[in-house]
């Protein structure tokens, strides 16, 4: 019988491509001892870490609907290679345009500031990839009024810099 080239399961099959068999369907799980609340996060030490852009999206913010990019970066360096982080610039707001324009002529210095178009952006695949560096810190998440939620610490990006950028503080050493 010839393979149907629609089908994503044959298709795959026929590829033998490596990691993608497929679910396993005689997986069996124990989830009576699973704990109903998330493992805590290990923090990153706050500092200056070597990265790489893993993705970007246009999105719209959940909280406010605000239009933004929303850039996952992946560390490369240091025992947290391989962690990833998240940094968003909104798109109708002087700080997240400020952002913005400081992330992309860092690390796109070829890039044409008078005609940037997010989605175009975004949607072509020409930041992944793209080194850089990352200054992070460590701050707590206040609670969201009206919830019993605990203030948490994280981790944030306070900014984005070009691979070789030197930015003449402390935190200049990276980790």
């Amino acid at each position: 019988m010839p393979k149907d080239a629609l089908n994503p399961d044959e298709l795959l099959d026929e590829l033998n491509v490596a990691g993608h068999e497929g679910p396993d369907e005689n997986l069996v799980l124990d989830l009576s001892d699973v704990s109903e609340e998330l493992p805590a996060f290990e923090l990153i030490p706050a500092g200056i870490y070597s990265a790489t852009i893993e993705n970007v999206e246009h999105v719209k913010s959940k909280s406010s609907g605000n239009p933004m990019l929303s850039w996952t970066f992946s560390i490369t360096t240091s025992s947290h290679a391989g962690r990833l982080l998240f940094y968003h610039t909104v798109l109708n707001k002087d700080s997240g345009l400020t952002r913005l324009r400081k992330l992309l002529t860092r690390c796109f210095p070829e890039i044409e500031l008078t005609k940037f178009a997010p989605g175009r952006f975004a949607d072509s695949g020409e930041a992944l990839g793209i080194p850089c560096r990352l200054k992070v810190r460590i701050t707590t998440q206040r609670p969201r009024p009206g919830t019993q939620d605990k203030a948490k610490k994280q981790n944030s990006i306070t900014d984005v810099l070009a691979p070789g950028d030197s930015t003449g503080s402390f935190l200049d050493d990276e980790v």
